[in-house]
């Protein structure tokens, strides 16, 4: 693709039939720099023009007799089968058409900043805001600020247990058992531990040991 080929086909070429336009523009975007060896199918300059190929065709031999295009180096595709080898056109770059007046001053860039431009105006208002104050939670008692966050959880171990006493502890009958911390024996049966007391867990069932 070439800028400088596509620019000449839109703005310098003279004496451009309307309707071959676009065929012109699609060797264009084919040819080199200096307007050389655009060898685009007849099939893709159709696709480019929206139209068949018997229109292009035409495009083509009359692009041809005006002088626009010209015949250049078919060497540039030797390497295709002879059958299906396209043909490769020259621009006529070196023609150009005169400028109109009315587009002389659009046709390069200008320099500096156009005088009617005019700097962008704030019309917004100066806005004061107050300043918010938080809030701070009170103890209802000692008028001071409560703390909002909670102590954090442990799961550690307490270090000073509380250890049951002798009478809080129950068998698996669910039932207290008298014991004497002095002795391992029960202090009313004889001869039975302390701790597992059969006549005493009998007795405190209601049966008969």
């Amino acid at each position: 693709m070439s800028i400088e080929a596509v620019s000449w086909a839109l703005n310098d070429a003279p004496e451009v039939p309307p309707t071959a336009l676009v065929t012109l523009i699609g060797l264009a975007n084919h040819a080199h720099p200096d307007g050389r060896a655009a060898w685009p199918s007849q099939t893709r300059l159709a696709h480019y023009g929206r139209k068949g190929v018997r229109a292009v065709q035409r495009d083509l031999a009359e692009l041809e007799r005006r002088g626009l295009i010209r015949r250049g180096n078919q060497r540039h595709v030797q390497h295709m089968p002879a059958d299906r080898r396209p043909v490769v056109w020259d621009l006529a770059v070196e023609r150009r058409r005169e400028t109109p007046a009315e587009l002389s001053n659009l046709a390069e860039p200008q320099s500096g900043r156009p005088a009617e431009l005019l700097e962008p105006v704030d019309n917004r208002g100066v806005v004061s805001v107050a300043p918010v104050r938080r809030r701070v939670a009170e103890d209802a008692t000692t008028r001071r600020p409560r703390r909002n966050d909670t102590s954090p959880t442990t799961y550690e171990p307490s270090l000073n247990p509380k250890e049951p006493s002798p009478r809080a502890r129950s068998l698996r009958g669910g039932v207290a058992l008298p014991t004497d911390p002095r002795a391992g024996q029960c202090p009313r049966h004889r001869g039975s531990p302390a701790g597992n007391c059969g006549p005493c867990r009998g007795e405190a069932l209601g049966g008969v040991v």
